[in-house]
C-alpha cells in the first residue's frame, strides 16, 4: 500500500538531496513539502504547502505516514536567539505534534552531533531539547540523526564555514570517524535506508550516519 511522505526544510542542504529520493521512492505515492517559499522543481507526485512555518496552524493539514525534518538554521543567519529557537525547536516539535495526532507512523529528524538539553552552548542545547520533546510524544517510530559538521553546496555563502570543512577535509585521516564532517547527500541517503528498518527510537550518530548510507 502506497504511502505519503511529509518534508520539512526541502530547499535546504540535506533536504535538496533528499526530495528527488522521496519523489522516487515508489513506496510514497505523493510527498507534502512544506516550504517558505516555492521551489523551482515539478512532479507529479510532489504537493508544495507554501505558509509561514512559524505559525501555530501551519501544520494543521500533516497528514502523511512518514515525516522527514530536515530543518535548521545558523546563529549567523538567525541572530535572534528567540527566534532562532522557533526554528530549530518550534518547527519540528510543532509539525511532529500535528502530524501524530493524524495518523504519524514514523519520523525522521535530522539534530547535530552533541545534542544535549542541559549544555551550556545554545544550539547543542536547543537540539537535545527538541530531542526530548519528540521522545516524549511516543511516536510509534522515531529516528534521530546527529550529524557531524554538514558538507555541501548552500544557497549562502559561509566563508568560515567552507574553511574549516577544507580543514576537516585535509586532516581527515588524524580525525576519529565519528567527528568527520560528512557529505548532506549521505544524511539523506542514511535517511532512506533508515526508515526500512524498524525501531520504536534510535538516535544514529554520525560514524553509523556514514555506514547507512552505504547499504
Amino acid at each position: 500500500m502506497a504511502k505519503t511522505a511529509i518534508i520539512l526544510g526541502a530547499s535546504g542542504l540535506v533536504g535538496s538531496h533528499l526530495l528527488p529520493m522521496l519523489l522516487d521512492d515508489l513506496s510514497y505515492d505523493k510527498v507534502v513539502a512544506y516550504v517558505r517559499k516555492p521551489l523551482d522543481l515539478k512532479h507529479p507526485k510532489l504537493e508544495l504547502r507554501q505558509r509561514d512555518l512559524l505559525e501555530d496552524c501551519a501544520f494543521e493539514d500533516a497528514r502523511g505516514d512518514d515525516m522527514f525534518c530536515c530543518i535548521g538554521t545558523t546563529q549567523a543567519k538567525t541572530p535572534d536567539l528567540t527566534e532562532y529557537r522557533k526554528i530549530d525547536f518550534g518547527i519540528p516539535v510543532n509539525a511532529a505534534r500535528a502530524a501524530l495526532k493524524l495518523g504519524m507512523e514514523r519520523c525522521m529528524v535530522i539534530s547535530s552531533m552533541g545534542a544535549n538539553a542541559n549544555s551550556r552552548t545554545f544550539y547543542l542545547r536547543i537540539k537535545g531539547q527538541m530531542e526530548e520533546a519528540l521522545k516524549k510524544m511516543s511516536i510509534p517510530e522515531l529516528h534521530i540523526l546527529r550529524p557531524s559538521l554538514l558538507l555541501g553546496e548552500r544557497e549562502e555563502f559561509r566563508s568560515g564555514e567552507r574553511l574549516f570543512a577544507f580543514l576537516m577535509k585535509f586532516f581527515r585521516w588524524f580525525i576519529p570517524n565519528r567527528y568527520r564532517a560528512i557529505e548532506a547527500e549521505q544524511v539523506a541517503r542514511a535517511m532512506m535506508n533508515l526508515k526500512g528498518q524498524l525501531y520504536s527510537e534510535v538516535v544514529v550518530e554520525s560514524d553509523e550516519i556514514r555506514s547507512l548510507a552505504s547499504e
